[in-house]
């Protein structure tokens, strides 16, 4: 086999950057930003805007070449074809600028998603948009068959060339002492993933896609992978499916969420594996995979009722989330792909013309997910607080009040008025709610229930405590404690922890002596050292409140525990907490000699009878001499 020479290489790449350059160049910004990030992360102080246009790049790679390639496709003249690429580029813009900045204090999440639509929405358009005014099927098989081949052709060359340079940077390393900073491994990975893989994919893609409609041979490998590893996979899950469904029927037992998730994977893995024989069913010694193919519409039919029945219990339960809405929706186009290949229809072409429709309509609209979802958890919670007396006439019942003075820490003279009102699950569930809220919606849908401007006061804070928790203040101000209740087959341990800095400030401190201890070690001595010729023993006794002692031969100073944790568990619940401020983990104290500072960075509580019992702690204990 005569082997490319170096100039076919550098016309190839040539031609191929000449047919996509915008596509290649999409993934050049993307990859300089992405290095640009890791590079000055430390001196960032808003990566919105950067992850924002990584994004955009990002997206700008599957939606160049889908322009291009349709472009191509139907002949448009060289106006035509610049005037395409800056309405691509509009659009691009477009979603830059509705993606979230760091002012933005709700709805983070519903941006990103929404973007994650939009990537899925242009991959499924760059298989089919060549064909989708045509009806050749074969053509359309081996244009996917070629895309589908080039990406784990150039995931495999990208692969193997990552780690010859790892292998190149590991011996320059070793050998030549050269200090080669961990960083750079993970830029070169990037450089390689995003630039070279993408031109690399790109200089595979045929010109004349016409003649695809033609080619009759098939690659064998591809119909041995179906036949022989994803069709004995499919049938072992279509029979653990109806074996369930066998146990519903006999046991009336009703089926689980998690069972709509499975038949969705397992209808979709099926839907994947006759895409990829698609065109063997058409030859005499393979008639049973055209049988068998016509079969698998109706099997699914029995299973897509289960899926309906369960994730339906769900949102009876538990009202519409995202998650809820998608598997919906996806069961709504299963069930249309099953009618539409039960009558005999055999354009494949169908399946993501079909997806990529019920997508975009998915995510506008009064009928999208993000509506429907954060309508359905709003009235869910209303109905609740109506339920149980603390909502009357649209306003929230002995709301909880906050000293303007008192902020960023939200004090208030009566808290927790409305909290005898709730049985425990009935107070998880507005927890619940109120967290879904949080993460995914905000809640403009809610302020109209508070008398007091809830958002003004938080956007006050924030600027204060950046990782203060809305979810919390939302549910502190309906009079309700910010924590799940645990039944006793529940967990009950939970963990504070402070925030992170890599650098640990002594400030005008004179020691700082580390410290950490665990239950399991079934010790009080925590750690003995020595001060000025004086010996020191940090001690956990359990049994006095939580003592946490300082013994020397001149003193025993007991840091109060109980206080801290107790004021914890009142402001962040019996929850874990991952970013509290260090000054909130925070005890001082004085001895004969030393001013004596405890910073904890985590600590862990077991939760038995309501009474809290420490089980690790690590932090840091500092001293400083008295004038």
């Amino acid at each position: 086999m005569k082997l490319p020479s170096i100039n076919y290489l550098i016309s190839n790449s040539k031609e191929s950057f000449l047919r996509f350059p915008l596509t290649i160049i999409s993934s050049l910004v993307a990859v300089c930003i992405a290095i640009y990030m890791i590079e000055y992360k430390d001196n960032i102080e808003n990566m919105f805007p950067y992850i924002n246009l990584l994004l955009t790049a990002a997206l700008g790679i599957p939606l160049y070449f889908c322009s291009t390639i349709f472009i191509n496709r139907i002949n448009l003249n060289k106006n035509l074809k610049i005037v395409s690429m800056i309405g691509a580029t509009c659009l691009l813009i477009v979603i830059y600028f509705t993606l979230p900045d760091s002012n933005v204090t709700h709805n983070t999440s519903v941006p990103y998603i929404r973007y994650g639509i939009y990537n899925i929405i242009i991959h499924l358009l760059v298989s089919f948009i060549p064909y989708i005014h045509n009806k050749q099927l074969n053509g359309f098989w081996n244009y996917n068959k070629i895309l589908f081949i080039r990406l784990l052709t150039s995931v495999l060359y990208s692969g193997f060339l990552y780690l010859g340079l790892v292998l190149a940077l590991v011996a320059l390393k070793i050998l030549f002492n050269i200090d080669i900073q961990d960083e750079l491994f993970f830029e070169v990975f990037i450089v390689i993933i995003g630039f070279f893989n993408t031109w690399f994919f790109v200089t595979g893609i045929p010109k004349q896609l016409d003649e695809l409609e033609n080619i009759k041979t098939y690659p064998k490998g591809l119909k041995i992978f179906s036949q022989f590893v994803l069709l004995p996979l499919l049938i072992l899950y279509l029979i653990i499916l109806y074996g369930y469904g066998t146990k519903i029927l006999i046991q009336w037992d009703w089926p689980k969420g998690i069972v709509s998730y499975l038949i969705s994977c397992v209808s979709v893995l099926g839907i994947f594996t006759f895409l990829l024989i698609h065109p063997y069913k058409f030859l005499k010694e393979n008639s049973w995979i055209k049988n068998f193919s016509k079969i698998y519409y109706f099997i699914l039919f029995p299973l897509i009722i289960i899926l309906f029945i369960a994730i339906g219990m769900r949102i009876d339960d538990y009202g519409v989330t995202i998650n809820r809405y998608v598997i919906v929706l996806l069961g709504i186009w299963l069930t249309i792909i099953c009618f539409y290949f039960s009558i005999g229809k055999t354009n494949i072409k169908f399946i993501p013309k079909s997806l990529a429709i019920i997508l975009l309509l998915m995510i506008f609209g009064p009928w999208g997910m993000f509506s429907v979802s954060e309508n359905s958890q709003t009235n869910r919670l209303i109905n609740i607080l109506e339920k149980n007396s603390i909502l009357t006439d649209s306003k929230i019942n002995n709301e909880v009040f906050w000293n303007i003075d008192s902020l960023p820490n939200f004090y208030s003279q009566k808290e927790n008025i409305n909290e005898n009102l709730l049985d425990d699950s009935t107070h998880n569930e507005i927890k619940s709610i109120l967290d879904y809220l949080d993460d995914y919606h905000g809640f403009s849908n809610i302020r109209p229930l508070f008398k007091q401007n809830i958002d003004s006061l938080i956007n006050a804070s924030i600027k204060s405590d950046k990782q203060l928790n809305e979810a919390r203040i939302y549910m502190k101000t309906l009079g309700l404690k910010y924590q799940h209740y645990y039944s006793s087959s529940e967990s009950n341990y939970f963990t504070y922890s402070s925030t992170n800095n890599k650098v640990i400030s002594i400030n005008n401190y004179d020691y700082l002596v580390n410290f950490n201890h665990y239950s399991y070690d079934r010790k009080n001595a925590i750690s003995s050292f020595t001060i000025d010729s004086i010996k020191y023993t940090i001690e956990y006794i359990p049994e006095i409140n939580n003592g946490f002692m300082l013994i020397s031969v001149h003193d025993t100073i007991n840091f109060k525990f109980n206080s801290l944790i107790n004021k914890l568990e009142n402001e962040y619940g019996n929850n874990n907490e991952p970013n509290i401020q260090k000054n909130k983990m925070t005890l001082n104290e004085s001895s004969s000699i030393f001013d004596l500072k405890v910073e904890i960075d985590s600590i862990n509580i077991h939760n038995v009878n309501d009474s809290l019992k420490i089980k690790s702690i690590e932090g840091g204990l500092f001293f400083r001499k008295k004038k």
